[in-house]
């Protein structure tokens, strides 16, 4: 039996590809804005810490009282990360949506934006629906690399099972 190693805080990079430092994450409502339509987040499984919208973070990590934490919700959410000056980094309205045993992560193409932050390595990538060859990108360290930006305003979809 295997079992797959994974880094212990979710990673967020900046539109670089670089550890996002000093940004700004804001989880919403499924299939609405998250900065107008906030969702409750708690720092720990049990859901009993609150986290304060938006969540910062350093060196690319969430962080809750200096030091790097995941997060947790209690159902699907869109997501909205911006860079310490405020430029959308990325934004997705239907995140860790789980069907049949299938988890799909959701992504807006920038037309510039090459690196996406991901838990693990998809077994498939769409972009606008349409499969992707695996020579079109790359998995290493929690993050898929295109070897072309996406559109502006496509749509990436990770399947994951």
């Amino acid at each position: 039996m295997s079992q797959s190693v994974e880094a212990p805080y979710p990673a967020f990079a900046d539109i670089d590809g670089q550890p996002l430092e000093d940004g700004y994450i804001n989880i919403g409502a499924a299939n609405l804005n998250p900065i107008t339509n906030p969702i409750t987040v708690y720092w720990d499984s049990g859901l009993t810490i609150t986290a304060a919208q938006p969540i910062r973070t350093s060196g690319g990590y969430p962080v809750y009282q200096g030091t790097p934490a995941r997060f947790y919700v209690v159902a699907d959410y869109s997501i909205q990360v911006k860079d310490k000056k405020g430029n959308v980094v990325y934004t997705s309205l239907s995140d860790n949506i789980i069907s049949g045993g299938i988890i799909v992560l959701n992504a807006t193409g920038t037309g510039s934006q090459t690196i996406f932050t991901v838990n693990s390595n998809p077994s498939n990538v769409y972009i606008n629906g349409v499969y992707q060859n695996q020579n079109t990108y790359s998995y290493a360290n929690g993050s898929v690399t295109f070897s072309q930006a996406p559109p502006f305003t496509s749509i990436i979809e990770f399947v994951f099972g």
